[in-house]
This record gives structure tokens, C-alpha cells and sequence, in this order.
């Protein structure tokens, strides 16, 4: 006989929706995966998924289609309690808690391509900068002081599932960017001043950390004055600036076209 959670009160259900407050994410690393292809994508890239929910409705029509599900502990949700933990207007009836990879900053290798991203707040920027920083095959994410969480459940959704494949480091205190400075990175910050350099101008070939910041301010001046250089992006039309994501974008693939005509 199927075990099925009837209550919104079940232990498990309230953990699931704990875990849409940020300070319970941090605190467990732990987040939450919404859909079946990204969660059937977690399994296969190895990620650590904790257990799954699903609708009973999902259970008895498509479960036994995707045998990789069994691979993971699953519970099975009514449908009137499932809709009441789902952010989504169409769910799928699939959602899993998965334990984070969240690293240090103290355990980033030198001599790579990172994408340090400076008081970023829109959830949409940063999961687009890791899609982009995974199809670029950059070596990872630094996550700077109020910068939005990564374990927002935006973030993971707008990533299509590239945060399984992208290693993402912590930094606590501008007072780290000195330890990325003794591992001799050459650190770059975007400005649009006219002093900053045009990117085709500056080696961006390796051993590079790319400061992208906030949306309205840009990069901070504390998190600015570790820089080596600034570089902006030459733009002929009317708008007075690029999104972040796509800002991103296009200095990796500028480092990605130096590295191929070298």
C-alpha cells in the first residue's frame, strides 16, 4: 500500500517550504529543484539530491518513464498538498531537496577564468552568467558580499540546470579579494569610464577573475580598487548600458576567441 503525505502539517512538507527562506538554505546548503527534466539532469550529473516529492498524479502516470527517479528516495504527495508547496503555475508534480556545493573561496585554483559577480540582485542576471559561464567553459563562479543567494530558487530555475555543472565560491569579506591577489590573478572590473579598455585590447586568455556588478551601480569602489584594469564594452547604439548576464556573456566570449586565435 502507497504511503502518501494527505497533510500540509507532515514534517517533510514543512521542511520542504522552510527551505524558501534564505537563512534555512544557507544554514542546511541545502535547495530546492523544481521540474523533471532538471531534477532528471541533477541525477545525471551526479548532484547530490536528498530525496524527491512528487504529485500523486505524477506518480501514477509518468514515474515508472523516467527510471533514473528510483535512483533517489521518493515521497509521494497528495495533489491538494503538492499544489500548496509548488511555486509553479503548471507544475510538473516533481520537486527534490539537494544538498549544495557551495566551496570557499581559500579553495579556488589559480591560473583559471572566473566570473566575480559584485552585489548582483536580480535572480534572472545570475542563473543567465552561470549558463554562460558553463557553455564558455569558465572555471567558476565567485559569489562577492550582497550578492543574491545562489540557492534562490529563481536562480536555480533560470540556470537550466548548468548549476550542476558550474563550482561556485563564497567570498564572506573584500578582505579575500588580497588572497585572489597573491595567487596572481589579474583582476578586471567593468566601468564605463573613458579610461577603462576595450576587452579585445587586454589578455583575457587565463589566470582572470571579470568583476561584473550591480545592476544600477556597477561595481563597488571598495571591490573596484583591487582591480589591475577596467574594461568596457565599445557599443554604437543609443542604450546607455548592457545587462549584467549579457555583459558576462560577451567578455567570456572574448576570452573564449583570444584563447581559440592564440
Amino acid at each position: 500500500m502507497l504511503n502518501i503525505i494527505q497533510a500540509e502539517s507532515n514534517k517533510k512538507i514543512k521542511y520542504l517550504r522552510s527551505l524558501k527562506q534564505k537563512k534555512v538554505r544557507l544554514r542546511d546548503s541545502t535547495y530546492i529543484l523544481e521540474g523533471l527534466k532538471v531534477n532528471l539532469e541533477g541525477i545525471r550529473e551526479g548532484a547530490d539530491l536528498i530525496e524527491i516529492f512528487m504529485s500523486q498524479s505524477f506518480y501514477e502516470n509518468e514515474y515508472e518513464k523516467y527510471p533514473d527517479l528510483a535512483k533517489v528516495r521518493k515521497n509521494i504527495v497528495a495533489d491538494k498538498v503538492f499544489n500548496k508547496i509548488t511555486d509553479t503555475v503548471n507544475s510538473q508534480g516533481i520537486i527534490s531537496t539537494v544538498k549544495a556545493d557551495l566551496k570557499n573561496l581559500e579553495d579556488i585554483m589559480p591560473f583559471g577564468r572566473y566570473i566575480l559577480v559584485d552585489g548582483l540582485s536580480d535572480p534572472g542576471n545570475l542563473g543567465g552568467i552561470i549558463r554562460a559561464i558553463d557553455a564558455f567553459n569558465f572555471d567558476g563562479l565567485i559569489l562577492g558580499p550582497k550578492t543574491v543567494d545562489i540557492l534562490n530558487e529563481k536562480v536555480v530555475r533560470s540556470t537550466m540546470a548548468s548549476i550542476f555543472r558550474v563550482k561556485a565560491y563564497v567570498m564572506d569579506d573584500l578582505k579575500e579579494m588580497t588572497d585572489l591577489k597573491k595567487k596572481k590573478f589579474r583582476i578586471f572590473s567593468t566601468n564605463l569610464s573613458p579610461a577603462s579598455k576595450d576587452p579585445v585590447q587586454v589578455d583575457l586568455k587565463n589566470n582572470i577573475i571579470l568583476i561584473i556588478g550591480n545592476e544600477a551601480n556597477g561595481v563597488s569602489s571598495e571591490m573596484e580598487s583591487f582591480a589591475d584594469g577596467m574594461i568596457h564594452i565599445p557599443m554604437e547604439g543609443r542604450a546607455e548600458s548592457l545587462n549584467a548576464n549579457v555583459s558576462a556573456s560577451i567578455l567570456m566570449y572574448e576570452s573564449q576567441r583570444q584563447r581559440r586565435e592564440s
